[in-house]
């Protein structure tokens, strides 16, 4: 799942959010190695079922620091995103999951564009798991520290967890108002879903209901409805 690189620097990244309009994230831990490949760790404790655009978002701002001014397309360094669950994200009792790039119609061919994308479900067995990646889920399910890796994240962690300041200003409160508001607008749109689909609606029906009752444009219903069924 990850190199054997040693890791040279871990810090709580920068804030990347830099207008009002577009989306920039905050790294939870921004790490370097000896090789130069870059990593973003993100701890994810509730599955809202968008973590693939949550990877390509925080992916998107880690390769701004991938390629330097002059250096040619080749050089680019390594990049790793790295979502840490307590849950199993696709319900398939893994320890993690890769997500990879294929060229279409040939699965075989896989494209090396320089990320890696790795979903860790921290309930795993570890056991299974290589030496670097035991010490891992062990330090992030139990903090336990094991190694050199679990030492400098754990020095990370309690970095941020001593700096009241950061933590509070980790995210604004209308941020963290807006999220958590759209979540629980999602909920109650895919329970409500489910509900009509157990009555024997049909999608048409379904929809209608959602744009009438649910002040959702036709386009947006239809999002709804195939992310609600998308969880049953």
């Amino acid at each position: 799942m990850l190199g054997s690189g040693t890791l040279i620097t871990v810090k709580r990244e920068a804030d990347k959010k830099k207008n009002a309009v577009y989306h920039g994230p905050r790294f939870d831990v921004y790490a370097e190695d000896d090789r130069g490949t870059i990593y973003d760790l993100e701890m994810q404790n509730q599955n809202q079922h968008d973590i693939e655009k949550r990877i390509a978002i925080y992916q998107a701002n880690l390769e701004k620091q991938a390629l330097y001014a002059g250096q040619s397309f080749s050089e680019r360094r390594q990049s790793v995103v790295l979502f840490l669950c307590d849950h199993d994200v696709y319900s398939l009792n893994q320890s993690h999951y890769q997500l990879i790039t294929q060229l279409v119609g040939h699965p075989e061919l896989l494209i090396d564009n320089g990320e890696t994308n790795v979903i860790v479900n921290l309930k795993g067995d570890a056991s299974k798991q290589a030496a670097i990646n035991q010490e891992m889920l062990t330090y992030f399910n139990d903090g336990t520290v094991t190694g050199e890796f679990s030492y400098a994240l754990d020095q990370a962690v309690r970095e941020v967890k001593s700096d009241a300041k950061k933590g509070e200003t980790y995210m604004t409160i209308e941020e963290y108002a807006a999220r958590q508001s759209a979540y629980v607008r999602e909920e109650k749109e895919n329970q409500t879903i489910k509900g009509l689909v157990k009555l024997n609606l049909n999608q048409e029906q379904i929809i209608e209901f959602l744009v009438q009752n649910f002040k959702l444009d036709k386009q947006a219903a239809v999002k709804a409805y195939e992310r609600a069924m998308a969880t049953v």
